[in-house]
């Protein structure tokens, strides 16, 4: 369950060091019980970072159908755990988003966002079709193979 894991907690013994949990977040994943997510089997992210600024709709649209657009939380939260005090690894640690598109709790794609930032995780959320536009140098997650992107990306 994601509220169990989506802990503000940047203590010495936090499972994962979050400073901040947005309210989008918390609306849309936390509220209630909390998002629950189906096991899955294994899968193999893939991640690129933006060579130009974009909102989400470009983004998603280079991405390809929704099964290769889509992550999870738990897939999220487990690079998460790989990087639990911000050390380097597959997530940016620089202050710069790691953007995955993720269904909420009503099944409606979001764009959460990761980044690091002092002494934890700041994690937060926003509607796909919004105005905000991600920065280049910002990193994109999905399942679609990076050979198969098109060289704008």
């Amino acid at each position: 369950m994601a509220k169990e894991k989506f802990v503000q907690d940047v203590g010495r013994n936090a499972n994962v060091k979050i400073s901040y949990l947005g309210d989008n977040f918390r609306s849309w994943f936390l509220s209630d019980d909390g998002k629950i997510e189906d096991p899955i089997t294994e899968q193999t992210l893939r991640y690129y970072k933006l060579r130009r600024s974009s909102v989400d709709g470009p983004i998603m649209a280079e991405l390809g159908i929704p099964e290769e657009v889509e992550t999870t939380l738990s897939e999220m939260f487990c690079l998460m755990e790989k990087q639990k005090n911000g050390e380097s690894g597959v997530l940016l640690n620089n202050g710069y988003a790691n953007i995955f598109y993720i269904k909420d709790q009503s099944g409606v794609r979001r764009a959460v966002r990761v980044s690091w930032y002092g002494d934890g995780w700041i994690v937060d959320a926003d509607p796909v079709d919004g105005p905000y536009s991600w920065g280049a140098g910002r990193q994109v997650f999905s399942r679609k193979p990076l050979e198969t992107l098109a060289p704008a990306a």
